[in-house]
């Protein structure tokens, strides 16, 4: 199939190499910064709302304070109600602009999923068939659903909330030096252990999050692969085997978590119990200076307000080392998502590419070499021609290199030595979308997607799903496929469902389908890459009245192993090594008694009862 069998470079393995830095911190931060750029605006309301809430938060101990030391402690019950009033109206700007701030953060934490995710499968749409050739979906998934998230959260809620968090320790010191110089120094003996702490955590956390992100990639791989093969485990009972290597993968992702729980749930209880310490030694401290009178000014309301801010000052370093994280996963996460982001295709118009004029169907492949690993070709100085309206037939043992000329015709690949010619236009001269426009592809398994049949014919001339002429042009391909009046007679008719990948249809009907789809995008070169090789006898014989009607006036390369389909024609080239070592039709070719005639002979002894059912240079 195309896009199917390359090989990725021997040691090269998957585009992600989990022992790599992909990306260097400082360029993640730098090009996750520039993600914000659009919404700085809101970004520094929501600033502005989170220093409010923390500065009505900071007020809160020193509003305590003034109750006790002017109301409780002097009797007075107007200024006790006063500071009370006061400290209710904080705790509701603190309400009010926590509500908002998160508000607008979510729209901007929206705003760039969104972004990230488009920019991201807009990408993937660009990237060569040689990336995934050797990427596993569940990868590429992973990049576009966890990855981002992951960035996302630290580039709103994490970064914001980091900027409060300094704000609120800042203002908790300067507010402990202003009430109590000795009380604050006392508070601060604590701060060596605390960078001591940090600088642990920091450098053992990081490939930890790595990891993390590597096995949960790999998770999702081996995950996917298994959904799209279950059919196939189920049919060889590789239930149980399939289920230990998810379970080993997984376990894999255990380890890489439990290793960032190591250092996470080492921080908190340590900070936790640096708080209760240093909250204790002011309370013996200060306890002491006020019953000593060593401290005049110092207060019982300033030592309750000092023990409070002494919690706060401890808080935001709680909050910090817990993000600290986040930071990490999306560090990890955001090498990831820009390493894809800057894949180049392999395959790229070329500067001063121009648009392919319509053409006739005139195909040329001069002298041209190919290999997917450079060391090693696949086709080796292959020349042939095809005239408008020919019908050309790739027989040959599979890996011969039958697939390979139809991927260098529609130019997934760029050949190395030679040219591809069309109409006597280079394919590496003119636009992919110009050259793709004016061809046709119809695949051993076709792929449909879930919708309507109505949506899976038009796939190729999506405009015709708006207007009546579109409509009728869709009738009229699925009539010359012969495949009308079954879809007039579903549930549904022209919507009727289709499952994802055509599930509730049979195998014959999908090729019938995607017949249609072919007819409807009138292409002047059609492809058939072993269309009929998997249906039955009865099918076959539709499939192959539906294709004589489709390719008529075209030009058409068939990968065939079917004898049935061979015959019908113009000319066959025989693939073999990455050579054409014969040419010619069924009848020129068997009288040659060469390659062809033996490839012939191999079948039809094992089809001898039924000579159209001879398969020819399969595998």
């Amino acid at each position: 199939m195309i896009g199917q069998g390359a090989q990725p470079t021997p040691g090269q393995g998957s585009a992600y190499d989990d022992d790599a830095r992909l990306t260097s911190d400082r360029e993640v931060v730098a090009r996750a910064w520039a993600l914000l750029s659009p919404y700085h605006s809101r970004l520094w309301i929501s600033l502005a709302l989170m220093l409010l809430a923390s500065a009505a938060t900071l007020l809160q101990p020193r509003i305590i304070q003034f109750s006790i030391d002017r109301g409780i402690l002097q009797g007075k019950l107007g200024e006790l109600n006063l500071w009370a009033l006061a400290y209710v109206a904080t705790l509701a700007i603190t309400w009010g602009a926590t509500y908002l701030q998160t508000w607008v953060l979510s729209w901007v934490g929206q705003r760039i999923l969104y972004t990230l995710r488009t920019d991201m499968f807009a990408h993937l749409q660009k990237l060569s068939l040689r990336y995934y050739d050797r990427e596993r979906i569940g990868h590429i998934i992973s990049r576009n659903t966890s990855d981002v998230s992951a960035v996302n959260e630290v580039l709103t809620q994490g970064l914001l909330q980091s900027v409060a968090d300094i704000f609120m320790l800042l203002g908790t010191i300067a507010l402990m030096f202003s009430m109590s110089v000795r009380l604050t120094l006392v508070t601060m003996v604590v701060l060596p252990i605390m960078y001591g702490l940090a600088r642990w955590f920091a450098s053992g956390s990081r490939p930890a999050y790595r990891r993390i992100r590597q096995t949960v990639s790999a998770v999702n791989a081996n995950l996917a692969e298994n959904i799209v093969g279950m059919k196939l485990i189920q049919a060889f009972r590789r239930e149980g085997r399939n289920f230990d290597e998810f379970d080993d993968i997984n376990r894999e992702n255990v380890r890489a978590q439990k290793d960032a729980i190591f250092f996470h749930a080492g921080v908190i209880p340590i900070l936790d119990l640096i708080d209760a310490g240093a909250t204790g030694l002011l309370l013996y401290v200060g306890g002491n200076w006020i019953l000593g009178e060593s401290s005049p000014d110092l207060t019982i309301g300033i030592l309750t307000a000092f023990m409070l801010y002494s919690s706060r000052f401890f808080e935001p370093m709680r909050d910090l080392a817990a993000r600290w994280d986040q930071v990490q996963a999306a560090l990890a996460a955001g090498e990831r998502i820009f390493h894809l982001l800057d894949l180049k295709p392999d395959v790229e118009d070329a500067p001063g590419a121009y648009e392919m004029p319509p053409i006739t169907g005139h195909v040329q492949f001069d002298a041209t070499t190919f290999g997917y690993n450079r060391d090693t070709a696949i086709l080796r100085d292959v020349s042939l021609e095809a005239n408008p309206g020919d019908r050309i037939a790739l027989v040959g043992r599979t890996g011969a290199g039958k697939s390979t000329i139809i991927r260098l015709l529609m130019r997934f690949y760029d050949v190395q030595g030679g040219r591809v010619l069309i109409d006597g236009h280079d394919v590496r001269g003119v636009t992919q979308r110009s050259l793709r426009r004016q061809m046709g592809l119809v695949l051993q398994e076709p792929f449909l997607f879930a919708g309507t049949i109505r949506e899976n014919i038009a796939f190729g001339r999506p405009e015709m799903l708006d207007t009546p002429e579109g409509s009728k042009a869709i009738r009229d391909a699925a009539e010359v496929v012969g495949l009308r009046e079954f879809i007039e007679a579903l549930p549904g008719s022209w919507d009727a469902t289709v499952e994802e990948r055509g599930g509730n249809l049979s195998g014959g009907q999908r090729q019938l389908i995607s017949l249609a789809r072919a007819f409807l995008a009138s292409p002047r070169i059609l492809i058939l890459d072993e269309a009929t090789s998997s249906v039955d006898t009865e099918t076959e014989a539709s499939i192959q009245a539906a294709l004589d009607r489709v390719l008529a006036g075209r030009t058409a390369f068939i990968i065939a192993h079917r004898l049935s389909t061979i015959k019908r024609a113009t000319r066959i080239l025989v693939i073999d090594g990455g050579t054409i070592v014969e040419q010619g039709t069924h009848e020129e070719l068997l009288a040659m008694e060469g390659y062809y005639f033996r490839l012939y002979t191999l079948g039809f002894a094992s089809s001898a009862d039924e000579p159209e059912e001879v398969n020819v240079g399969g595998s």
